[in-house]
Order: structure tokens, then sequence, then C-alpha cells
């Protein structure tokens, strides 16, 4: 047999013409290196430090790796999937024998390339990572399981095929020019060099398989073969948006003058904004920036700005913003894309917003089209940033420089979850800002220190803006980056500003205004009395902050029997209510709607709006942007208006209440909440010329049935703030938060309690104990909590199906095992019967699309109606059930089910049917 005959022979993609394995190998190497020269000098840098070798051999030496992904396929498992190109290679030498079990190609590359590249030199730790990990480049690291098939076959295996292997990877070596790194003999390769060359391989694998791009069926020896394979590469970035990264660099102009032309609505920088460049200064590695400073201190700004100052000053390759939902990164998008697009001065920039809904937001929108094929970039034209469409799949987002979206996408990076080493390395030397920590539980709490020791390894600088963190949890942050030295430090009063970078360097700072708030504690908080108060308390702008979607329901009900108020009433409604003012500016920047039911207005000319998340997807985002237009920063102000909102209002949407009101809730939130109430200097009706906050706490301390606030909140935690609040009249902002977060989570002891709650306090404590140990628990198990679990913890047992899990499933153990934990859900396209069919309305107009086949229109209408549901039995019914062949093919809806309104689930007394209100959203009605 000639062994060079032969592995020529092998092929890797099927097809007539077919495209040897080695073309492929030096076409995935090829991008690599391609993209590695498109990086900023910091990354190549951090490639050079991870193998101790000069840049281009370091570079070398990646692109290399890269191109051996796919040694697997040089196996007779692999070879025989085709049966044209079997034959050839049993023509060229090379013999098949019995074949057993499938076993994917890449278990093989982990068991080849593990002795191949020891034979060439690699310590022997160093090898078997790196196989480990270009083996997991269709997004998983084999198992035992599929190590031990892949073993049987090898024992059956003509030794011929090692010789093929050993050809092609001389072939590559010889092609690239490699040196082999200068590892000790018993040394062991980082695990961040690891996952840097992990997360390139399934790259450029995706890259170099598309045949628009590497056409098949080119000779691997032609000459220049590998030189033509480079400027392909480069055709292919481009085709794809993939920029050369370039950061930009700091002006010579005065701080006060370069703030201003970032920020120009801002006209001067305040004290938070100018602490943060006078700690940055001088910074020569990553750092973690903690801000800790209340609502209307300018951090967003503040950390755009120091995103600037660190992106010149290290070289970091971009920015993620990360928020805690979805309203909140939709809320942030418009402003982040201001500040880069006046940052670049007319460049173009690749901005995505990264949440499951983000189709559904305009200002996106408009950046896919205007990155679209169809439209030509003209440089002098105003606004720079584009979202280009190969940038926009799921798992390909985070690569793009410049993000805004939900924490929960970039803490997949640490989870064992399909690619999630993309994530990572998408978030590998950049400025990563996480905004309202405050806002995330004991086990997300957990994934975020994961997340931060890994952006530390990977080169990247962390913002962590809070405006409410207790101690423990400021502590643990600030250890998850700086390891040890953190406990005892004198950190200064709130608000404050903390630096670690060598060190630890802290400055505390004046509040940006002192705010006293007025505080009437309701007693009566059925929904009957607390809409008569609330109805007392007008004219104004009004809002109440309730614990649950059906009580916010119910209190909307409660406030009045009105007329139905659509989109393209409100503007008249709103005209005639302030005496013939024009309203259309408010407007004007809303999805064109006109139908669709937004509130309702009441007899006496009352506007009543209602915010929660069981609104399907487009629903929702309209009413957010109504409540901003209406109650938010800008623009004329109804004088009659109530908002009714769960949680969703309480983090980050600009909304501005005359008075508010709220159930009781943990003392952080409340802060949160009350944050919203005169938010902005602004005339205020003569009975709210101070703020006030309406604070519900049942006379009898029953958190319970009918209420259900201890399923939200944990009893202990309430009565715990309730304790602490009791006999005030009035909170001091931001001056009260610091001593009552110790107070609600630092002293944990029900002996500070009343006789008659103490044993109850007590037995809750426990509780919450137990629940944060589980949760810290469940963090560790399931994450990379330290850098060395990165290829290690696959093997730790089958913890569920295999122990992988997928992003994108909709099982409720891959749920419960992402990002929050919380009880199962489903995301549900409501539609109504008409007839013999399923309809999106209930006039019967648009047909719902469940055969073979769905358009991308008709995907995204489908999209645009979905609502996640989680009320026992119906999410456990849902995802047994199969959902129709077409939406099985789409991205888009592969995750959905469909739910046909008055359906009923559940039995006995706690049967439901459930219903969809144009005001109301989805309501459970008992049968």
């Amino acid at each position: 047999m000639n062994v060079k005959e032969a592995a020529l022979a092998l092929w890797a993609k099927s097809g007539n013409p077919f495209h040897p394995l080695l073309a492929h190998m030096l076409d995935a190497a090829a991008v690599a290196w391609a993209v590695l020269q498109r990086e900023p000098p910091r990354t190549r840098a951090l490639y050079a430090e991870d193998w101790g070798l000069p840049e281009e051999a370091a570079l070398a030496w990646a692109a290399c790796l890269v191109g051996l992904h796919d040694l697997g396929k040089a196996s007779p498992v692999f070879q025989a999937a085709w049966e044209e190109g079997k034959e050839r290679v049993q023509r060229a030498g090379l013999t098949f024998g019995e074949l057993l079990d499938w076993v994917a190609h890449g278990v093989f590359t982990e068991l080849f390339l593990g002795k191949l590249l020891r034979e060439k030199g690699l310590p022997e730790r160093a090898a078997n990572d790196l196989a480990a990990a270009l083996g997991a480049h269709h997004g998983f690291p084999a198992n035992a399981e599929e190590k031990k098939a892949a073993r049987r076959h090898l024992k059956a295996e003509d030794p011929r095929w090692k010789e093929a292997r050993g050809w092609l990877v001389e072939e590559l070596f010889r092609k690239l020019k490699v040196s082999l790194p200068p590892l000790e003999e018993n040394g062991e390769a980082r695990p961040e060099a690891v996952l840097r060359v992990m997360a390139l391989a399934s790259f450029a694998d995706w890259v170099a398989s598309d045949p628009s791009l590497f056409p098949y069926g080119r000779d691997p020896l032609a000459p220049g073969y590998y030189e033509e394979a480079l400027e392909l590469a480069k055709k292919a970035l481009d085709r794809l948006g993939w920029p050369a990264f370039s950061p930009a660099q700091v002006s010579e102009a005065t701080l006060r003058k370069e703030f201003g032309k970032l920020f120009p609505y801002i006209p001067k920088p305040n004290a938070l904004q100018e602490v943060v460049p006078s700690l940055l200064e001088g910074a020569e590695s990553p750092v973690l920036l903690l801000v800790e400073a209340p609502m209307g201190m300018g951090k967003t700004e503040a950390a755009l700005y120091a995103h600037h100052l660190l992106q010149a000053g290290l070289g970091h390759r971009g920015l993620y913003v990360a928020l805690p939902t979805q309203a909140t990164a939709n809320g942030l998008f418009p402003r982040v894309k201001g500040f880069l697009e006046r940052l670049e001065e007319g460049g173009r920039l690749e901005l995505q917003l990264q949440h499951g809904t983000a189709l559904l937001n305009p200002h996106y929108a408009e950046l896919l089209e205007r990155a679209s094929p169809a439209q030509v970039w003209d440089e002098g034209k105003e606004g720079a940033a584009v979202a280009s469409a190969w940038f926009s799949a799921r798992k390909r987002a985070m690569l793009a420089p410049y993000g805004v979206g939900t924490l929960d996408q970039a803490l997949l990076g640490v989870l064992r979850v399909k690619h999630h080493f993309i994530r990572l390395w998408g978030l590998m030397n950049r400025v990563v800002v996480l905004d309202e920590v405050h806002a995330y539980d004991v086990y997300t709490s957990g994934l975020l220190q994961a997340l931060l020791k890994w952006l530390k390894a990977l080169g990247s600088s962390a913002i962590v803006m809070t405006a409410t963190l207790p101690p423990s949890r400021r502590r643990a942050l600030l250890e998850a980056w700086a390891g040890e030295g953190v406990e005892g430090q004198d950190l200064g009063p709130y608000p404050r500003v903390v630096l670690v970078g060598e060190g630890v360097k802290a400055r505390s700072l004046p509040p940006a205004r002192e705010v006293e708030v007025a505080l009437e504690v309701l007693r009566e908080v059925g929904v009957e009395p607390l809409a008569r108060r609330l109805r007392e308390e007008l004219p104004g702008a009004v809002g109440a902050i309730v614990n649950t979607v059906d009580r916010a329901q119910d209190l909307y009900r409660a406030l009045g029997e009105g007329r139905r108020l659509t989109l393209g009433e409100l503007a008249q409604v709103l005209g005639e209510a302030q005496g013939g003012e024009t309203w259309g500016e408010v407007l004007k920047a809303l999805p064109k709607r006109k139908d669709e039911v937004v509130g309702k207005v009441l007899p006496d000319g009352t506007l009543v709006f209602l915010l929660h998340a069981r609104f399907p997807a487009e629903e929702r985002a309209l009413r957010e942007s109504v409540a901003l237009a209406l109650f938010g920063k800008g623009g004329p102000r109804p004088k009659r208006a109530i908002l009714v909102a769960t949680q969703v209002a309480e983090q980050s949407l600009d909304l501005d209440f005359d008075l508010l009101y709220t159930d009781l809730a943990p003392v952080d939130l409340l802060f949160q909440r009350s944050g919203r109430l005169h938010r902005h200097e602004r005339p205020r009706p003569e009975k709210h010329t101070g703020p006030k906050l309406f604070l519900g706490v049942p006379e009898s301390l029953d958190f319970g049935k009918p209420l259900y606030w201890d399923r939200v909140y944990e009893d202990y935690v309430l009565l715990a703030t309730w304790r602490a609040l009791s006999g005030r009249d009035r909170l001091r902002m931001p001056g009260d938060l610091e001593a009552l977060l110790e107070e609600v989570y630092e002293a944990e002891d029900p002996g500070r309690f009343p006789e008659g709650l103490r044993e109850r306090a007590r037995k809750s404590l426990e509780r919450l104990q137990a629940q944060r140990k589980r949760e810290e628990e469940t963090a560790q198990k399931f994450s990379l909590s330290s850098l060395d679990r990165l290829l290690a913890y696959w093997d730790e047992g089958a913890l569920v199906a295999q122990g992988r899990l997928e992003d994108d499933e909709e099982k409720a153990e891959t749920q419960r095992l992402l990002t929050r934990l919380g009880d199962p859900s489903v995301a549900v396209v409501p539609l109504f019967r008409v007839g013999e069919g399923l309809f999106l309305d209930r006039e019967g107009r648009r047909r719902a699309p469940l055969g073979e086949e769905v358009s991308r229109e008709e995907a995204e209408a489908l999209f645009r109606r979905a609502v996640r549901l989680s009320r026992f039995p119906l999410p456990q019914e849902l995802l047994k059930e199969e959902p129709p062949p077409a939406w099985r093919k789409s991205g888009l809806l592969r995750g959905l089910r469909f739910l046909e309104v008055g359906r009923v689930f559940g039995s006995g007394a706690g049967a439901f049917r459930v219903e969809l209100d144009p005001e109301l959203g989805v309501l459970y009605r008992p049968v």
C-alpha cells in the first residue's frame, strides 16, 4: 500500500466532487490563521503566552491543532458512511473488516490525537487535553462510554490506517512549518490555553465546512494550496462580517472634553464618572471594577467610559453588557448603540442584541436590515452599528465584538451545554459589564463567580454594577476574581467603587442625591381596598408593583370597568385628557399596530395599564414601550394614570412615578422598586410634591395562600424585612441601605423576632439555609467552577442523560440546570380554534402553519406570539408532546409548543383552563 495515496483517498465531505480530508484540514487551519490575524495584538499575545512561543510560531501551532480537529474521520467507521468514498479508500489499500456500532468521529479524534501528539514529543497531559478539546469540536467532549466503544473498533483496525493518519499529521505540520511548544517533560497546557484552541477549532470548522466558501474537490497537493486556502479564508471572513478588531485609542483631550464627546447629554461627569478613570489610570492588566451605587448615579455611563479606557489601554477586543432580563437588555440597547456610534465616529461596528426574543426589538431589527446584503454600506451615513445575520445565530452571537443581552447568555459559557466553550471564547479579551447583580439568586450567583474566574483567565476585564449588595455576596464576587486578599479590607462606606487588579483599591462617593421617601404601611392588601386607595391618590402618575401575575391581573380588574384602549386610540384619549395636547410624538417610536389593546380608560378619564410576563412576546414588548413612553423620562405625562406591574418593572426600566405602591418584598428589592419614585426632576401634582411609598403588609403576616408571596420569596426574608422596617415612617436613600441589608441578610438570628414569630422564623431560616446550600452545591456541580474542570467534569457521571445539556432543549431537567433554578416552564404559542382550524387570532384570519413547511415570515409571526408558562402541570404535559414537523426544522420554533386556548390542565379541584385575554394576558381559570 502506498501510504500517501491511501491518506489522500480519505474523504471529509461527500459529494461529486468530494473533498479530501487533508484538504479540509488545511482549509480549517487557514481559517484559524486568518481569524487570529484579525484579532487585536493583545489576543495574539495571549496565544503566544499560552505556549511559550514567538507570536508567529504560536499562531501556526494553534492553526495546526485546529487543522487536526477532524483526524477522527480517518477511521473505518467514518469512511464507511459513504459508499462511493468507501470504495475509493478500499482501492487505495485500506481495509474495513467488521464494523461495530457507530461512533462519532470526534471521539476517534481524541483517541488518535492523544497518541500522535505524544509521539511527536508533547507531554502526556498536554497531549491528552488538547486531543479531548479538539475532539469536542461538535459541541461535547467524548464521555467514557463513547471512548470505550471507540477502543473496541481500534482493536480490530488494520494497522495501515494508523500509517495514513500519521502521514496526514506530518503533512499538516510540514505545510504550516510548525514548532512544538517548549513544555516541560511533565508539563500541562493551561485550561485557558486549551479552551482558546478548543473554541477556535469549532469556529474554523463551521466556516471551512461551507462549500460556498471553500469549494469541494480541490487538490490538497496542488502547488500553493494552503496559500489559496488562506485567501479563501480572508474572503469568507469578509463575507460573514467577521471584522478586523482595532480597539479605539483614547484621545489626548482632557477627561471632561472626552467624556462630553461620548455623552453629550451629560453636562459634566459626576463624582462616580470621575472616580472610575482615576482608579483605572495606569492599569497594565485586566481588572475587576465593582460599582456599588444607588439608582440615578450614572453607573451605565461610568461603565461604558471604563470600557473605552480599558479597550484603549489594554487592547480589549470589544464589549458585552449583561443584564438580568430581556426587558432590561432591550431598554439599554439603544443607549449602548448610541455610545458605540459616537465612539467609532462613523465606522462600521458589529453590535448584537443577545436574548431569546431579540428579533422582536425594533432597534435590533433595524440593524439587521442595515447589515443585509441588499444594503450598500455608506461610510459617510449617520449610524455605524450593524447586526450581521451570521452573528445573529444563537451560538455565534457572543462572537460579535459588541453585544448587549442577558446574563444567561454569558453564563451558558460555564455550564455543560453544547459549545459552551464558543461562548467563553467570544468573551475572551473583552470588557464584560455585569449589571444589577443584586437581582440573582444563590445558584445564579455561583455561576457568576465561575464566570468571573474564567473572564480573568481569558484576559478580559469585568465591570460589576449593583445598587444593593449584601456584604457576603460582595466578598464572594471579589474573591472570585482576586482569589484571596479581600477579607478584612476596608472598602469604605456606600456608595463605593472597588478596583481589583494587582491589588485592591476602593473609593467612597458622595451620593448623587439623598432622597427621603415617606413610608406608609397599608395593612389591607386585598385588591379591592388597594384599588380604592390608589384611585384616591389621583391625579398623578401612579405605579403599583405586586408580587404575582395573578394578583396584578386582579388589581387591574379591581381598578374599575373601562373601555379597552388600543394603541391607535391612545394618542386621541391622551389629547382629550390633557385638554387637546398633541401626543403624536410620544407614540411615534412605538410599533405601528394600531388595533393592539394596551390598557383601558375609566369613565373619569383615568388610564390604567398592565405589565407582566404572561403576555405573548410582541404584546409584552409593546406594553413595555407604552409604559416607557408615558411613565419614562421624556415627553409629557398623563395627568391620571396607573400602571400595575410585577417584578418586570423593578429593574432597569426607566420608569418615574409620582406615587408607588409595592407589596412587601426583600429589602434590596424594595429599594430597587422605590428607585422608580421621583426618579427625574419634573413638576409634580400638588399632593405628590414629595416621594411616597405605600408598602403592603398583610395584618396577619401570612404570606401564603391566597397571596402566594412565599412562593416568590422565602418567608424568613419577608419577615426579616418587615421587622427591619417596622416603626419607620421614612426611608433615606441611599443612607439607610447598607444598615438594612446587614440586618436582613447578615444577622440571621430568629431570636430577634417577637415570641409569636420566633418558631416560624426559625423553621423558615432552616429551609432558606438548606436551599442556599443546595443551590451552591448545584452551581459547583454543573458549572466550570474552577478552571481545571474544563475537560474533567465531563466524566464525572451521567448527571442527566449522557451528562450533557442542549442549551435550546425544553426538557424540564435541562431547564433546571441552566442559568436559573426554578420551576420548569415551556414556551408556548397560544392558538384559537375557529371551526376545524387553529389560528393565531380569535377571529380566524391568520391560520397557524402546523404542516410540513413554514416560511421565515410565518416562523417570525409564531415566534412573536410565544409566551413562557410554568403553572403545574402545564409544562409537564406539553413537553411530552412533539412540536409540529415544520417547527422542529426551524431554529426559531424548535423549542416552542402550541397551546390551544381553552385547554384544561390538571384534575379535580386543581384543574384550570388556559385563556388569553387581550387586556389581561394569559389567565388560569378554575374549571
